[in-house]
């Protein structure tokens, strides 16, 4: 079970707790101090409650989740001791960047926050137990302070048991233990939970200690036998099986010193000719810094490799690849710093080549596309496998830089200059809050998320400054809402579309939900059956107003796969522009018809009826055959527009060149000659 879905089971109990019974404001009149760390895991007079509110908690940062489904921050107090650590919960919020920018050392005060209860384990969250919109309040008082003392433990105080009453009282806290110890069980075996292993002491052979590699790093197990010479990190419990255990969660590689060598832990592209290789711990820079310790698949050269910071190293490429090519480094030769221990046998990674946009990230893969079996099918070629739907089954470590266009709650829509086809892809709960309107560079990997090309398992963020939001690209309802495999991959439809802005000129609003629009509403061209749903996604749209069922709106927003369909996501109110009943403008009482820009690769067609008329605008090429048809039926009086960009009756994009445009209304007829200059 994700930790972010076990969040939103745990606040669900408590929000049905919380409305039987109020809960209690810490300070109060009966205990007016500030709350101490000791008040709320210890028992005492005023200790708070689940559910209680609390005011004034202060502590020294030893740690933090990094991991994007949840994020919490572990602060002690400065002395130490029994019952002084906690988990600060911060929900969908990393406070290691923008605008906290916490870091390990800094003393913060959180001002506002909830006792609560995860898997055994009192900690502090957001009143609210809203995971996108957390209501915390914190600030921070210094940096640089030094870290409270570890306590220094046996295996038989520090053991897993959950009737183990020793270790309670040191959950949040930091904890240590001194060899010699030994691994005698791992993950790999099964039963522990991912990057999870098993120490004893030979003195107590009976006491194991669980120590978690997966919650605030990604260590892996050391094989079984391993000796160790210390073991460090903040205690927890953990949900088992068996129940609630114990653990020692590691920060990173250094909280163990082990009697062997470094392992590679990850690599990727930050330029195009620039890659990060990651170590489990800190290595030496002698040995990180040497050119012959590493090389490259493809027989690129590595020109030059500086440390990025005592664990990881940039490597300056030539490998004459292409975007999008695998390419894997291999590193042998380095040193750890602590143990001293060289890496004897070599270790490798593979990464997707250079630095993507969301266009060749959004590609369709041509071999799923000329598929047989399964049929043709619109993916990523990026993305792992499992068709249509590769959930959890993700690609290959890659790194993509665009600009953050929109959010909704932990999904942002990444979207490459200009609005090009296929231009924007979604970006799932990366580690920062992605700034709307700058470039970032993401480091995940890529699956289908029941259909919509996603970026995910994001482990870095950087803000690469300000860029421009992409134009919305105006589109037909039709075309955004066509959900076929091109296999000619000429056509255009959602999946060109999807993760782009886009704006529909004029629809029609023909069906609500009740309440609206709780979750949406759809829109239909004014001159087709052609519609859309309009969803309300994440709760962008407030549930308490929608747009008039028949009224005609201008509609912008990102589009989105969900539930089988295309589908439009507004950013916001301010995306949708009611139009009115007939959503045109008072007529100047003459029929009329014109075309701007003229050439164009985006033509607009205006019309005014001075009267109720069955309107008939078509396409036709020098030839005389009708192409396309922009507007068909009956309309009240007013002043029109539609657009034409291309597209022609059988979904294929016109060739460049002169075409006509016939307007029938009432016994007349008006042509234009507008020149279409392609896509």
């Amino acid at each position: 079970m994700s930790k972010m879905f076990t969040r939103f089971l745990a606040v669900a109990a408590l929000l049905c707790v919380a409305g039987v019974a109020s809960a209690t404001q810490f300070p109060n009149a009966t205990c007016p101090d500030s709350v101490t760390i000791q008040q709320i895991k210890s028992t005492n007079a005023c200790k708070p409650a689940v559910a209680d509110t609390v005011a004034g908690v202060s502590g020294v940062i030893i740690g933090f989740d990094p991991i994007a489904t949840g994020f919490d921050a572990f602060i002690e107090d400065p002395a130490g001791g029994p019952f002084a650590g906690i988990d600060f919960f911060t929900h969908s919020v990393n406070t290691k960047v923008a605008p906290y920018n916490f870091a390990i050392g800094d003393k913060i005060v959180v001002e506002f926050a909830k006792v609560d209860n995860f898997a055994g384990d009192e900690e502090i969250d957001a009143p609210n137990g809203s995971f996108g919109s957390p209501n915390f309040i914190v600030r921070k008082v210094s940096s640089g302070n030094a870290l409270p003392p570890f306590f220094v433990g046996t295996t038989t105080q520090l053991n897993q048991l959950p009737t183990n009453t020793f270790f309670e009282q040191y959950e949040g806290s930091l904890v240590k233990i001194n060899g010699p110890l030994t691994v005698v069980r791992t993950s790999l075996t099964g039963g522990l939970g991912t990057n999870s292993f098993l120490v004893i002491s030979p003195s107590a052979p009976s006491d194991t200690v669980f120590i978690q590699g997966n919650k605030l790093t990604v260590f892996a197990p050391p094989p079984v036998g391993t000796n160790i010479f210390s073991v460090q990190g903040i205690g927890n419990q953990f949900s088992v099986s068996a129940g609630n255990a114990y653990a020692i969660m590691l920060r990173d590689g250094n909280d163990i010193v082990l009697n062997t060598p470094p392992n590679v832990t990850d690599a990727y592209p930050l330029t195009d000719n620039t890659i990060l290789v990651k170590f489990d711990r800190n290595v030496t820079t002698a040995s990180a810094t040497t050119l012959t310790n590493y090389s490259l698949a493809s027989f690129g050269s590595v020109n030059s490799a500086v440390m990025n910071d005592q664990a990881s190293v940039i490597l300056n490429i030539t490998n004459g690849l292409s975007h999008g090519d695998l390419e894997t480094v291999t590193a042998n030769g380095i040193v750890g710093l602590a143990a001293g221990q060289t890496m004897t046998t070599p270790q490798s990674r593979t990464f997707v080549n250079g630095v993507l946009t969301s266009a060749e990230i959004q590609q369709a893969n041509s071999d799923s596309l000329a598929a047989t079996t399964p049929p043709c099918l619109d993916r990523s070629r990026f993305a792992g496998g499992g068709g249509q739907i590769s959930l959890g089954n993700v690609g290959t470590r890659a790194t993509m830089a665009a600009t953050s266009g929109a959010r909704y709650g932990s999904i942002y829509y990444m979207m490459d200059p200009g609005n090009p086809t296929r231009g924007g892809v979604a970006a799932f709960a990366p580690p920062a809050v992605l700034t709307i309107g700058h470039k970032w560079r993401l480091v995940g990997q890529v699956q289908e998320f029941f259909g919509e090309t996603e970026f995910s398992n994001i482990i870095d963020a950087a803000d690469q400054g300000v860029a421009t939001v992409p134009t919305p690209k105006l589109v037909s309802v039709i075309q955004a809402a066509r959900d076929t495999c091109d296999y000619t991959n000429t056509v255009k439809d959602g999946e060109d579309y999807e993760g782009r802005l886009v704006t529909l000129g004029a629809v029609r609003v023909v069906q609500r939900f009740i309440p609206p629009p709780t979750n949406g509403f759809h829109v239909a061209d004014q001159s087709y059956p052609d519609t859309i749903f309009v969803e309300n996604f994440n709760g962008v749209l407030d549930p308490l107003v929608s747009p008039t069922l028949g009224h005609n709106i201008q509609l912008t927003g990102v589009v989105h796969y969900s539930g089988g369909s295309f589908r439009i996501v507004p950013r916001g109110y301010s995306d949708i522009v009611d139009l009115g009943v007939a959503g045109v403008t008072p007529t100047n009482g003459r029929l009329s018809f014109s075309v701007a820009p003229n050439p164009a690769r985006h033509a607009l067609f205006s019309f005014n009826l001075p009267q109720d008329a069955d309107v008939d605008i078509g396409i036709f090429d020098v030839a005389g055959r009708q192409v396309a048809s922009i507007a068909s039926g009956r309309l009240p009086a007013g002043s029109y527009q539609r657009q034409w960009s291309g597209e022609m009756s059988d979904g294929r994009t016109a060739s460049a060149g002169v075409y006509f445009a016939r307007m029938k209304a009432n016994g007349s007829e008006t042509s234009l000659r507008t020149v279409f200059l392609g896509q």
